[in-house]
């Protein structure tokens, strides 16, 4: 059926339940128009802003067939970790709703089963018409949003996040995927900037990339206080401010009363802000609003914990703490409890009274309808963040609001780290405006207000930092990603702005490593079990750089002093920031990277993923508290079963079993001689307990519940395996390598140029021509679909060679397990059928560190197809680069190479024994060596465009290989 933009409130009803409000209509008419996205949404709280994403998917559905014109990557930003990430859960219902549309009959309407069929037909066969995804701190592997570049996304993230990724320096990402995920969202993609005048800096970054580094995205400020003159604006219409829903929203009442500023030390300030929240609570409760949810919002994690202390046993109502640095897998309890809250539940009369005490992190992202805010003084654009939250919806006549502050916050001459003077600045404004003591936060009447008494807003709003000017210099250097250079511009100073380094590093918890397995040798058994469960972002907690130091260092007067908000690097102003050794910690950047080990303090870089023991304490179940020593639950089984689907492992370590007696069994088991994977996981189910158990034996070990992860390991595709780093006395890790049965997902493999183990093995033997037309397939596919006719060539014949490499004889020994003897003949293989170890490398001949890919290089050169080539030495890169090495040095010699077997229609390789490859500085390709061809193509294609092509390749490889590793043998035709 034909799509017109009018149907936009069909699509809209069939996922919301009602209709758009005008503004958001007239914003898909714009894009219908002319394809070209506001600079600016200049739109009050309450709003519904996040709709963006809706009209952002339809313009892609209209757009299905030249996807160029429209996003096929919608990234959702905001400068805040988010404990409830409303964006996030919109995105979701979006995809749910299309998903279901496409697989489903609908009756009625079919506007939303068309927009579902042109999405599916961009992403292709067997995938969902539009997956939503959130990024947080990274963790190597952990990037399933980036599977195919036709595939509609939607992400929801932070500056950190999405900023560090378009920069090639992804927190969190290897080196290796570095590049893919910049070229995903260099091209081809939407950042709406929600709340922009949080992250003025990264915006001008982003304006940078686009003028002088060929960044193909459109940027779409959110926001009522861009900061910068629009030239392309959208804001509400007449037909807005009529809008019955909407009109209650914007002309909702908000007294709010200015209370004296406390004096005395932390215990009286947390003490008052409770009393504050108690009074007011019982205040509501007299006038019938009853149950009352009343927030109390601050500026420090520290004083929010000491206030929720003060409220949690107050017998009048529940208190729940809401801090952006905790754990994903944890808050769903915290999401539940705020359900009945939201703006327009059914349930509000049903629900129990609730306290929400929280940081910065409820500024933003949390559609929630409180009766009650007390409130620290703060900027003007974060108090009115937070009164957002205030009779949202418009249902009191007057809701009711206090703002408490420090005596020393707004004395002369105080400067906040988070808001500077505007704290001080604010308050007296206030004053200024207040009658009788009173402010209305009103949407409308504030700034009406405002206006009226001749007070500028923008002085009042928390100080914009400024981005540091992007030199075309810096934008080259990001670009190298293997090896990285050694002057690396930082790229949190073009994030947040030369004064707040907000990012920082991730830090997990395990309970079956302790301090004495760093000692071994830089944790070489460690990496081997980390490797087996390796760290998901839903079990990191992300802290400033400078305050994981302190805290391993045992610095704790210092550790708590942070916010929720960028804030200036605390280690800045210290002379020796990394003096001490203090607690070690184990890095891990991914089973390949060098970096993956113990790790010295002085070492340690933004984006790092930490792991550490759980008896060093620091987290709860609300997260972050440094000062505490309580072991730490580890949460690394509950973070896994997302990804269960693709690659199931079970932990069995000391603190699964209950008792010392239960231990030894387990132990018998484990070393029982000829018992195989799937007998060892019936015995243990027989072994160990049917529940979970919260017991704290001795204060050490935290027990974990396995029965569930072993019962799904009973569902498991193939064998299973049993690993067992420490030797059987230490446990062992159970793994079922290609996932379980009927499982979501259970196809997913892990990245073929990713991982090298990935990269030649498989369930069954892959021939090598086989798998080059595999992914020479999927490249043209996906090159044509973006509208890269010109390119889709190039791209097939790139993939058609990448992986010619293989058909060295050392190679291919290596896959048949080192064994020069056993070598099977026929067809040379892409990946082998067998498990592989490192002892196969060396029996095979093969140097330390060598690359298939650079062969491939040298091979593709004198293969009679590079001729037919647009552009050659692009061909040559793409297939050089195409596992994420080589950007542009490999570190590798080969003093002895041979003759590659005949394979992709070559007979007999004619290389010249003086032909260098491109891991030498001798190479030369029409006048240029290696390094010269990536600047070349930088030049010509941008820095995100050969990114992006790179990308293309690499995710045709990823998919043809898992493709490659299912059962069904169709996919091997």
């Amino acid at each position: 059926m034909e799509l017109r933009p009018t149907d936009f409130a069909s699509f809209f009803r069939a996922v919301h339940g009602c209709d758009p409000f005008p503004w958001q209509q007239a914003l898909v008419d714009r894009l219908a128009n002319d394809d070209v996205w506001p600079d600016v949404l200049d739109l009050p709280t309450g709003t519904g802003k996040t709709a963006a994403l809706d009209a952002a998917v339809f313009h892609l559905a209209l757009r299905s067939d030249a996807p160029a014109k429209a996003a096929v990557r919608i990234a959702f930003v905001v400068d805040r970790r988010l404990v409830v990430d409303d964006a996030y859960n919109r995105a979701k219902k979006i995809a749910l709703k299309l998903e279901c549309a496409f697989e489903t009959d609908l009756k009625g309407d079919g506007t939303i089963r068309e927009v579902a069929r042109r999405l599916q037909g961009l992403a292709g066969k067997n995938t969902r018409p539009l997956v939503a995804r959130r990024l947080r701190g990274g963790a190597p592997l952990e990037h399933d949003w980036a599977r195919t570049p036709t595939q509609p996304t939607i992400l929801c993230s932070t500056v950190d996040q999405v900023g560090s990724r378009l920069l090639f320096r992804g927190y969190g990402v290897s080196d290796r995927m570095k590049p893919v995920h910049a070229g995903l969202l260099g091209v081809h993609s939407l950042v709406l900037l929600d709340e922009a005048h949080l992250s003025e800096p990264f915006r001008q970054t982003l304006d940078a990339v686009q003028k002088i580094g060929g960044g193909k995205f459109r940027v779409t400020v959110l926001t009522a206080t861009p900061g910068a003159r629009a030239e392309r604006p959208l804001s509400l219409t007449p037909g807005d401010r009529a809008h019955i829903e909407l009109k209650k929203r914007l002309e909702a009442r908000k007294r709010t009363a200015l209370r004296q500023p406390i004096r005395g030390g932390d215990q009286a300030v947390a003490k008052a802000f409770a009393d504050e929240a108690r009074v007011m609570a019982d205040r509501l409760c007299k006038q019938g609003i009853t149950p009352a949810a009343v927030g109390v919002v601050v500026n420090r994690v520290a004083l929010a914990r000491s206030v929720f202390e003060a409220l949690k046993g107050d017998g009048t109502a529940e208190a729940i703490l809401m801090i952006g640095r905790s754990r994903s897998v944890e808050r769903g309890t915290i999401v539940e409890k705020l359900t009945r809250f939201r703006t327009g539940a059914e349930a509000r009369a049903e629900a129990e009274p609730l306290f929400v005490i929280a940081t910065q992190c409820l500024e933003v992202g949390v559609d929630l309808d409180l009766d009650g805010l007390v409130t620290q003084a703060a900027s003007l654009d974060a108090l009115r963040q937070r009164f957002g939250r205030l009779n949202r919806a418009g249902r009191l006549d007057a809701a009711e609001g206090a703002i408490l502050t420090r005596a020393g916050d707004v004395a002369k001459k105080a400067h906040d780290p988070v808001y500077g003077d505007r704290i001080r600045l604010t308050w007296e404004a206030l004053h200024e405006i207040a009658q009788d003591g009173v402010v209305d936060f009103g949407v409308e009447a504030l700034p009406n207000r405002l206006k009226e008494a001749g007070i500028d807003v923008d002085s009042l709003a928390a100080e914009r930092s400024d981005a540091p000017v992007v030199m075309p210099a810096y934008l080259d250097l990001w670009s190298q990603t293997s090896p990285r250079p050694a002057v690396d511009p930082e790229v949190a100073l073009f994030l947040h702005g030369s004064e707040r380094m907000a990012a920082g590093v991730s830090i997990v918890w395990r309970s079956d490593i302790s301090e004495t397995d760093f000692e071994d040798g830089g944790g070489n058994k460690l990496k081997e079990l980390i490797r087996l469960v390796p760290p998901r972002t839903a079990e990191a907690i992300e802290v400033p750089l400078w305050s994981a130091r302190a805290w391993l260092r045992g610095a704790k007067d210092r550790v708590a002093e942070i916010s929720d908000a960028p804030e200036p690097d605390a280690e800045a102003h210290e002379a020796s920031p990394t003096q001490g050794r203090g607690r070690q910690a184990f890095l891990w950047a991914g089973t390949d990277d060098p970096r993956t080990g113990v790790i010295d303090l002085a070492d340690l870089r933004t984006g790092d993923v930490l792991i550490v023991p759980s008896k060093y304490g620091g987290c709860d179940t609300f997260g972050w508290k440094p000062h505490s020593e309580n072991p730490v639950r580890d949460v690394a089984d509950e973070a896994a079963k997302p990804y269960r689907g693709r690659r199931c492992t079970v932990r069995i370590a000391r603190d699964t079993a209950r008792s010392d007696a239960q231990w030894e069994r387990v132990l018998a088991i484990l070393a029982a001689e000829g018992v195989d994977g799937t007998e060892l996981v019936e015995q243990l189910i027989e072994g160990l307990p049917a529940e979970a158990s919260e017991e704290n034996t001795n204060g050490s070990s935290i027990l974990r519940d396995v029965r569930e992860p072993l019962e799904a390991l009973q569902r498991a595709k193939g064998q299973i395996d049993v690993h067992c780093p420490y030797g059987r006395q230490g446990g062992a890790v159970l793994v079922a390598e290609r996932g379980i049965k009927d499982a979501p997902d259970s196809n997913i493999a892990v990245p073929a140029t990713e991982d090298d183990v990935a990269s030649h093995t498989s369930s069954s033997p892959v021939r090598l021509n086989d798998h080059g037309c595999h992914v020479a397939d999927l490249a043209e596919h996906f090159a044509r679909t973006l509208g890269l006719e010109d390119l889709a060539d190039d791209l097939r014949l790139a993939a058609y060679l990448h992986d010619a490499g293989k058909a060295d004889p050392r190679f291919q020994t290596m896959l048949s397990g080192g064994d020069h003897w056993n070598r099977p003949d026929g067809p040379p293989l892409a990946k082998g059928g067998r498990s592989w170890s490192p002892s196969a490398w060396a029996n095979a001949g093969l140097p330390e560190g060598w690359r298939h890919e650079a062969l491939s290089v040298r091979m593709a050169r004198v293969h009679p197809r590079l001729a037919e080539a647009h552009d050659p030495a692009l061909v040559l890169w793409l297939i050089g680069s195409h596992h994420g090495q080589g950007r542009p040095f490999f570190n590798f010699v080969d003093p002895m190479p041979e003759r590659p077997v005949p394979c992709l229609e070559v007979e007999d390789w004619q290389i010249l024994p003086n032909q260098a490859g491109p891991q030498s500085l001798a190479f030369d390709f029409n006048g240029a060596d290696w390094p010269s061809i990536f600047e070349n193509l930088k030049r010509r294609y941008g820095i995100w465009g050969l990114a992006y092509m790179e990308a293309i390749l690499r995710l045709a490889d990823h998919r043809a290989s898992e493709m490659e590793n299912t059962s069904d043998e169709t996919h091997k035709s």
